[in-house]
């Protein structure tokens, strides 16, 4: 049974998962590169490592979210890196959204120190990895999937095995690449609709209900027209996450047209300074195309009786 588990990674996703598993029971170590990101957490009873290698010795279950693949190559691979610390015996588990080879590049390194390894990363994002309603997907070894599992139920709603290392990994992508083409057809049926003089708020009344609603589009539009571009998936992580399902895509000579028009208007609203938005910001490169901004029109205001 896990007991000691250390955390690498207090983005908004990690700090969330971490903040969790402390509250569950388990014995916590974190890491984070900027220090003060861990100050909740040791407050709460973790301890604070000084680097990953010291963070990973004498635990059972190291797991990770991190930004990038790059990241993942400097935490796991680098000096004072993961595989600097970790032991024959342990389980290693990253929860980042990386490209499926850089997942089994971690299984072939691992299993060399005699360790086990899942890739695992999840949908949802900042609320959802807070309130412990994240959805999982784990690849490797039944047996340690198994081992973890009552881990992965304390961070997530629900966890789905998907058989060999990479295989969550790709799920992750292919995943991504459908919230990408969501989030797009969202800002341009809004922008449309804006255009066409509709009444944005009876518009979310059909896309809350008909055929093609979604959570994802209902939260989003919903924010959309209060204005409301708060992070909990930042624009330019969707840009970054655009570039990962490209290189996927054409390593498996799979089409993905409509992904050029999403890295498109990706990369001009982040050109337009809204990278730190929400992912939902989008939009605004099409606004500014238009001259329109999408808004909920004020409610009329009654006259008062006489």
């Amino acid at each position: 049974m896990m007991k000691t588990i250390s955390y690498l990674g207090l983005g908004t996703m990690g700090s969330g998962m971490a903040s969790n598993l402390l509250k569950a029971g388990y014995k916590l170590t974190v890491w984070n590169r900027s220090v003060e990101k861990c100050e909740s957490l040791a407050r709460k009873g973790a301890r604070v490592a000084d680097t990953p290698a010291d963070a990973v010795r004498d635990v059972d279950l190291v797991v990770y979210c991190l930004s990038s693949d790059q990241a993942v190559e400097e935490v796991v691979f680098g000096a004072n890196g993961i595989l600097s610390g970790i032991n024959e015996g342990q389980i290693a588990m990253d929860m980042s959204t990386v490209l499926p080879a850089t997942s089994l590049r971690e299984q072939e390194a691992y299993t060399k120190h005699g360790v086990d390894f899942l890739d695992a990363p999840v949908f949802g994002s900042k609320q959802e990895s807070a309130d412990a309603k994240l959805w999982i997907m784990a690849a490797g070894n039944k047996a340690i999937f198994e081992k973890v599992k009552p881990v992965l139920e304390h961070l997530g709603q629900t966890v789905h095995y998907f058989g060999k290392n990479g295989n969550a990994a790709a799920m992750k992508v292919v995943g991504n690449l459908i919230v990408a083409l969501e989030m797009e057809a969202l800002a341009e049926g809004l922008v449309l609709a804006q255009k066409a003089g509709l009444d944005l708020n009876t518009v979310m009344e059909v896309v809350k209900v008909a055929d093609f609603r979604s959570p994802l589009l209902v939260s989003n539009g919903q924010n959309i027209l209060k204005r409301d571009f708060s992070t909990s998936f930042a624009l330019k992580l969707m840009l970054k996450d655009a570039s990962l399902i490209e290189k996927f895509a054409e390593s498996l000579h799979s089409p993905t047209p409509a992904l050029r028009v999403v890295q498109k208007n990706l990369e001009s609203a982040v050109a337009l300074g809204f990278g730190k938005e929400n992912a939902s910001a989008i939009i605004k490169a099409l606004e500014n195309e238009a001259g329109v901004e999408v808004k909920a029109r004020a409610p009329a205001k009654i006259p008062a009786v006489s």
